[in-house]
């Protein structure tokens, strides 16, 4: 017998909790002993996509293939039962099943959860489409009340294809334990059930809501029609233990919660809205995404740090700000900002910041008055080759030089139709940065030039990296910036038409690193034969020194 096989049950067990579903379940089958451990794992985790794939499903095999589900399911939760175990996690996601004809087993399954003293109930069924409560109401499946009955739940996630009905209104609560609570893509009869559920839960620490609707019965037509709204409001009182908070799809919201530390709200597109967070003084992570109604401004960051003194990390994505921003704390950690429309000239005086990150389609002057000696600066950026200056400018804006060591570019994409063969006319050698990150490499030979030349002549990094994946990056693209740093490559570069020399003309010292395993005395020939041929997550780098000037 192996010496795992060995080892106490409860460290057993706990190794199966730390293994994919699919991957635990296949211990069984190693040995007797595993097998025994297997039947008694606490957990109890169902994934349609373990029993059956959904493009194998014919109507003929359907019914066979989810009778199959449900005597898995059965036999499982009995033989716990039997054994008087408790199963501490009950966890079923499903896709695209007709749950009418599954109701009644999912109902006993999570009786039998409940009333075994189970911690953890995750429940995911999902509809077909984004907005599956655009659906009747008889096509989710009705939330039983036995759910809100115990007492020993710490985490509840209920995700998609789920109708909570009129009853929960007014049922009692019993959720004294629940710490974890996680609503997503759900169907309720009444909109004041989500605040009648939250509000009983006196020990909730993490809250997450997402796109949740409300369906009304119509009064007219036959057959019965149902009338759908997303969710508006949600009022949230007395959450003395709440500490984070993720909030998707919902105008207004009022959070009464003092030691609130994090919180994500995410508003569609265009809506208005209003967010009341003003006894969340503790708050310390703010994220704001699609806030368009308003433009954000100087008189909006002022009271933000006012009213959060606490304040360390603030990320805005796609929001609608002013031309000109000043943003000044003492407090302010990090700093992301995505797709801020309008932004001309981001001014920032923040001595602690630690990490700032700027992704978008304009290109904003950006100057730091104060900044930390450990400051990274993060710039996402594509290739316009309709303007050939504007990456250049975008580096050389930002202000003052010495933040230019800091500053990682990550080049995501471009728009490679026809791109200029001309080389850039300049004087002089680009901004020094940190580092140059391709997300992104041409497919065309032809483009392989003229995009190197695109980005050399806007910057000179210390480092250039690709993360290597075969739909991302070519193993010829790779040899080609390889043999241009080398200076083996030839190519109409400004050198030809200027007296100015291409500053990569000038290394004296091109390295070679990756992260895949491979003889460090190796030669690129030999790295280039070794990078691997799946999807896999490894990296290419370059480092990069030039002749000393002096």
């Amino acid at each position: 017998m192996d010496q795992i096989s060995g080892l106490p049950e409860a460290i057993l067990h706990d190794i199966l909790a730390r293994l994919p579903d699919r991957d635990s379940a296949r211990t069984s089958v190693l040995s007797k002993a595993w097998k025994e451990t297997w039947s008694t794992f606490p957990i109890l985790s169902i994934c349609g996509d373990q029993h059956f794939k959904r493009e194998d499903v014919t109507v003929d095999n359907y019914h066979s293939k989810i009778d199959k589900v449900i005597d898995y399911v059965g036999r499982r939760s009995l033989r716990l039962r039997d054994l008087g175990l408790a199963i501490k996690e009950f966890k079923l996601i499903m896709d695209y099943v007709d749950y009418m004809c599954m109701a009644h087993h999912v109902d006993l399954w999570m009786k039998m959860a409940i009333e075994s003293g189970g911690e953890v109930l995750h429940l995911q069924l999902r509809l077909p489409g984004r907005y599956a409560w655009r659906y009747s109401p008889d096509r989710f499946y009705e939330l039983p009340l036995s759910v809100i009955e115990s007492k020993s739940l710490t985490k509840l996630v209920l995700m998609g294809g789920i109708r909570v009905d009129q009853a929960f209104l007014t049922h009692s609560i019993k959720l004294y334990s629940v710490r974890i609570i996680k609503l997503c893509n759900l169907l309720f009869a009444h909109e004041g059930i989500i605040e009648h559920l939250i509000s009983r839960c006196p020990l909730i620490e993490d809250l997450t809501v997402i796109d949740c609707a409300v369906y009304n019965p119509l009064t007219r037509g036959i057959p019965r029609g149902f009338a759908f709204s997303p969710v508006e409001s949600l009022f949230l009182h007395g959450l003395h233990k709440l500490k984070k908070a993720y909030i998707q799809g919902m105008r207004e919201v009022y959070i009464d919660a003092p030691n609130l530390e994090s919180l994500h709200y995410n508003l569609h597109p265009d809506a208005s809205f209003k967010l009341n967070l003003y006894s969340c003084t503790n708050l310390r992570l703010l994220c704001l995404w699609n806030l368009r109604s308003i433009d954000i401004g100087d008189k909006w960051f002022l009271e933000l740090f006012s009213k959060f003194p606490f304040l360390e990390s603030l990320e805005l994505d796609n929001c609608s700000m002013s031309q000109r921003i000043n943003i000044s704390s003492a407090q302010l950690k990090v700093l992301k900002l995505s797709y801020c429309s309008n932004l001309e000239d981001l001014n920032i005086d923040a001595q602690n910041l630690l990490s700032f990150a700027y992704e978008g389609n304009n290109q904003p002057g950006i100057s730091f008055q104060k900044s930390s000696n450990q400051l990274e600066v993060n710039c996402f950026s594509d290739v316009d080759f309709q303007d050939l200056y504007s990456l250049r400018k975008f580096v050389q804006n930002i202000k003052p030089q010495k933040i230019w060591a800091s500053v990682s570019l990550f080049i995501r994409s471009s728009v490679l139709i026809k791109p200029e063969q001309s080389a850039l006319q300049v004087s002089s050698i680009p901004p020094t940065i940190k580092s140059l990150e391709l997300q992104f490499s041409p497919k065309n030979e032809a483009h392989y030039f003229p995009f190197m030349n695109y980005l050399l002549s806007s910057c000179c990094p210390n480092s250039i990296s690709l993360n290597f994946r075969s739909y991302l990056h070519s193993k010829e693209f790779i040899e080609f910036l390889y043999e241009i740093l080398m200076g083996r490559k030839e190519g109409k570069c400004h050198c030809n038409s200027s007296n100015t020399k291409c500053w990569w003309h000038a290394l004296k010292i091109v390295k070679v690193i990756c992260t895949f395993k491979i003889d460090e005395n190796a030669d690129f020939k030999t790295m280039l034969d070794a990078l691997p041929t799946c999807h896999a997550d490894e990296n290419i780098g370059f480092i990069l020194e030039l002749y000393s000037t002096d």
